[in-house]
């Protein structure tokens, strides 16, 4: 009777040890397949971020050799060396972060030496336009000429060395889209010879600077006085007129229109400045009556007579009001009276609004 009860017992255990190797067996089975569905995964994700990023490489690839082209400088031995460079960069890459170091070093390399010879080539085109100018060929003096370009705006100082032919060929030769960045050329003019100037130390670089600096300085104050914010003077003349002298009621009087007809026949004839009662006018000056007052730039001025100057050539500007002058006398007995004075001065504009 003992015996068959401890043969129960004994199949008992054994069945329950069969299902647990049975569990650890499928427990285990899945690990495994789950490790390698993460690490196929893993390798899979792993291309696809690599085949991502050599395409970018070879995008900006696409985008140097099209940069070169436009700024042709592509034929340049220099230019085709790194741009192939580049490109077995990127072919030897075996991972992204290779990648993201050849676009990041070797792109900016490329696109440095793009840059770097289509300033080279543009100085050389300038040069050339520069020594086929007729003035610079009859220049005995040493001067230097300075070509600057800054957001797209050419200044040259200075201004009037170079013939207007020359100046549109410089202006074609900045034309938009070509060539990108701001520009600074220094020539060295002497004996009808011009060659590119390159400061070579540091003192020479600081020496170059300071002539930029006051070249700048010279144009902006010129700007300044043509615009009216300065002072101008030089030449020209003095224009007072004065009401007619029998009085014929509204038409004796001089008018805020009269006043402006007779400073545009002024900058007409050359005038460089004006001013009307001591007030500068400028591109938005305003010239009106208010009742049986004239104010200029919201200020009254003096009438009777209305005190003109304009700086220009004296002849020049007295020959242009002739016809007007003429008019205004036969028809409504304005009186006129004009000199010429080798030393007008203008004062510089002042807001009073």
């Amino acid at each position: 009777m003992i015996r068959p009860q401890l043969a129960g017992r004994s199949g008992f255990f054994r069945d329950k040890l069969l299902l647990l190797i049975l569990v650890l067996l499928l427990v285990n089975t899945s690990l495994v397949a789950f490790g390698y569905l993460f690490v196929i995964g893993r390798f899979t994700d792993n291309d696809s971020v690599l085949f991502y990023k050599q395409e970018l490489a070879r995008d900006l690839s696409d985008y140097n050799h099209r940069l070169a082209r436009e700024l042709e400088v592509y034929d340049l031995p220099s230019v085709r060396d790194v741009l192939a460079e580049y490109n077995h960069a990127v072919e030897l890459a075996s991972s992204s972060d290779e990648l993201i170091q050849v676009m990041t070093n070797q792109g900016r390399k490329v696109q440095e030496k793009i840059h770097e010879e289509a300033a080279s080539r543009l100085k050389e085109r300038v040069l050339i336009a520069v020594k086929n100018d007729i003035r610079v060929q009859q220049t005995t003096d040493k001067t230097h000429l300075m070509i600057r370009t800054v957001d797209g705006t050419l200044t040259i100082s200075p201004d009037r060395l170079l013939n207007e032919g020359t100046v549109r060929h410089i202006n074609q030769i900045f034309s938009p889209g070509r060539y990108h960045g701001n520009q600074s050329i220094d020539i060295e003019i002497e004996n009808g010879k011009a060659q590119l100037v390159v400061p070579l130390t540091f003192e020479d670089q600081i020496r170059a600077l300071s002539e930029d600096l006051n070249s700048l300085r010279i144009s902006l104050q010129d700007l300044r006085v043509q615009a009216g914010l300065a002072e101008m003077v030089g030449p020209g003349i003095i224009l007072q007129v004065f009401d007619a002298e029998e009085g014929r009621g509204s038409e004796s009087l001089v008018h805020d229109a009269d006043i402006r007809d007779l400073v545009n026949e002024l900058l007409s004839s050359g005038a460089r400045g004006v001013s009307v009662g001591n007030q500068r006018l400028t591109a938005t000056s305003a010239i009106r009556c208010s009742g049986p007052l004239i104010m200029v730039n919201h200020v009254q001025v003096p009438t009777n007579p209305v005190l003109i100057q304009a700086v220009g050539e004296p002849r020049l500007l007295t020959s242009g009001l002739d016809i007007i002058r003429n008019e205004m006398e036969r028809t409504r007995g304005l009186v006129f009276d004009i000199s010429a004075s080798g030393f007008i001065k203008l004062p510089a504009y002042t807001h009073n609004e």
